[in-house]
C-alpha cells in the first residue's frame, strides 16, 4: 500500500506538469510594447498613420520574428501583434488555454483561422492563425493578435510581408 502512494503521487504530478503548457504572453508584451529592451530590426511610422516594428528573433518568445503594428490615426485600440514562424501552440503566445473558433478563410493555398481568446492575459481579443506566402513564394506560419477594432478592418498578413 505504501508503494502506491508515491507511484501515484508521481504519475499526478507527471500529469500535472504535463498539461501545463508554455505562457509566452508578458515576453511577447514586452518586446511589442518596447520594455523588453530590445531594440527593433524596422521602426517605421508612415506619417502618423501606420507605426510598424519588428524583432528577429526576440529573446524569451521562440518565434523568427515578431511585428507590432499600431494605427493611431484610426484610434488607439488599432494595434496588433503578429508572429511569424511561432514553435508552440498558438494559446501559449498570448496565455490563452481557451480558443473559440470564429471563421476561417482559404485562398490560393494559404488559409486563416480566427479565434477570440477565452481566457489569459488578452481575453477578448482575437487569434489569427494561418499559413501565407512570403516574398519568395514559401508559406509560412503567423500568428495574428488583433483588437476588435483590427478584426474589423480584416487586415492580410501577407501585405505586412511585402
Amino acid at each position: 500500500m505504501r508503494r502506491a502512494v508515491p507511484a501515484c503521487a508521481l504519475s499526478l504530478l507527471a500529469l500535472t506538469g504535463a498539461s501545463q503548457a508554455a505562457d509566452y504572453s508578458k515576453a511577447v508584451w514586452s518586446v511589442a510594447s518596447g520594455q523588453s529592451g530590445q531594440t527593433p530590426l524596422m521602426d517605421t511610422n508612415v506619417m502618423g498613420e501606420m507605426v510598424m516594428r519588428a524583432w528577429v528573433t526576440p529573446r524569451g518568445v521562440p518565434v523568427q520574428g515578431l511585428m507590432f503594428i499600431y494605427m493611431p490615426k484610426l484610434s488607439t485600440n488599432h494595434w496588433a501583434v503578429m508572429l511569424v514562424e511561432p514553435q508552440g501552440q498558438p494559446g501559449e503566445f498570448f496565455g490563452a488555454r481557451s480558443l473559440k473558433f470564429v471563421r476561417a478563410a482559404k485562398k490560393d493555398g494559404q488559409t486563416a483561422n480566427l479565434y477570440t481568446l477565452g481566457d489569459g492575459m488578452f481575453k477578448g481579443l482575437y487569434l489569427m492563425d494561418g499559413k501565407v506566402k512570403d516574398k519568395r513564394g514559401q508559406m509560412m506560419h503567423f500568428l495574428m493578435l488583433l483588437t476588435p477594432q483590427m478584426a474589423q478592418q480584416e487586415p492580410d498578413p501577407a501585405d505586412f510581408l511585402k
